[in-house]
């Protein structure tokens, strides 16, 4: 694991939020190897590269983190720390009365940039319930139950991704996520040997990351309702709205819409246009934990089934996504594997992986506490 930069932030001038009086702040940008390659329609990925937030109150620390993929949010590793670092310093001298201002101010800070936005805000829930001394979720009114997440096979040969799929059923693995969306034949290819070789009680679907056209995607939809797959998350491109409407219509397997939701107005157009029977909503995506539950909120008003995912992040950003998971009534999925992939883990506790399952630990805050080599 490797701390490539570290700024703190002391604030001279009285900061608070929600009663809260903030002494400091420490940012770190950290790289940390994948134990394979994350090999999606978009790009490879070899390493997490992230932030992680340590906000400070006479003693109490609260954490949060942010991890993404420049193609889906915007941003890169550099975009990650200098736009936390901007947000946090923009916040001294300010007294933000409730975890809804805070929001608000951060959202406010610039257009984009979500990933950072949520680290920042992840840190002051942690921080706001250690403080309170309850669970993050006490702030949400969720629950603490487990919840079955996928297990995802990325792109690669077929006797990879067999590998790896006998690898996970073993684990315990109910539900597969494959990654399709870069060659229709092959992707073909791999999607029927999965299908051949899943475990009776085991079920899958395929996540296109926005690769195919309509033509394409309405031939894959036709592979995966052959071979039973559950739904189809993003085929298409995330603005061709209409495209995926005709796609819902001819394909007769539901769409779950992932890189389309950003926020609780893209899943009133998804709605209003018909494009999605389900959406896939995740904190990086939407700028935050309180933006997240809104987009999860209007969904669920709408009667449409979501589920909540994750970047390849640690323990830390899989225990507030849980947490997020837990709140609603109408998630019905979760995948929550990303921390699965690092080679080594910045923070302890959080979340515990069994038999197909993401535990959430029992603390104050998210419950996840950083390794001691991470602030040195």
């Amino acid at each position: 694991m490797d701390v490539e930069t570290v700024q703190k932030i002391t604030f001279k001038e009285r900061t608070e939020i929600d009663g809260i009086i903030l002494d400091s702040v420490s940012v770190l940008k950290i790289r940390i190897p994948l134990n394979m390659t994350f090999a999606i329609s978009l790009g490879n990925q070899d390493f997490y590269e992230g932030v992680i937030i340590e906000l400070k109150s006479q003693g109490i620390k609260g954490y949060g983190e942010g991890e993404t993929v420049a193609q889906i949010t915007g941003e890169d590793h550099n975009i990650l720390f200098y736009t936390a670092l901007g947000i946090i310093s923009s916040m001294e001298g300010k007294k933000l009365d409730s975890i809804e201002s805070a929001s608000e101010f951060i959202n406010s800070y610039c257009y984009g940039n979500s990933a950072a936005k949520s680290a920042v805000e992840m840190s002051i829930y942690d921080l706001i319930s250690k403080w309170l001394k309850v669970p993050a979720r006490s702030l949400l009114g969720g629950d603490a139950k487990p919840r079955m997440t996928s297990l995802t096979i990325p792109l690669g040969s077929v006797k990879e991704n067999l590998e790896l799929l006998y690898k996970y059923q073993k684990s315990g693995a109910k539900i597969i996520k494959v990654k399709v969306g870069k060659d229709i034949e092959h992707d073909t290819e791999r999607i029927t040997e999965i299908a051949k070789n899943l475990d009776s009680n085991v079920v899958f679907f395929a996540d296109a990351n926005q690769g195919y056209n309509l033509g394409r995607a309405i031939k894959m939809a036709e592979v995966l309702s052959r071979n039973g797959a559950v739904f189809f998350e993003q085929p298409m491109k995330r603005n061709d709205l209409f495209g995926l409407k005709d796609l819902r219509k001819k394909s007769g397997l539901p769409i779950m819409l992932d890189e389309s939701i950003s926020s609780s107005m893209d899943v009133v157009n998804a709605i209003r246009i018909g494009s999605a029977d389900m959406i896939n909503v995740k904190l990086s995506k939407s700028g935050g934990i309180r933006n997240a539950i809104k987009a999860l909120t209007v969904a669920q008003a709408a009667g449409l089934d979501a589920m909540v995912g994750c970047m390849l992040e640690s323990k830390l950003g899989i225990a507030a996504s849980l947490t997020v998971a837990n709140t609603l009534s109408n998630v019905k999925y979760t995948d929550l594997d990303g921390f699965t992939y690092l080679k080594e883990q910045p923070f302890d506790g959080g979340i515990d992986f069994k038999d197909g399952f993401d535990y959430p630990i029992v603390g104050h805050g998210f419950g996840a506490k950083p390794v001691s080599s991470l602030f040195r």
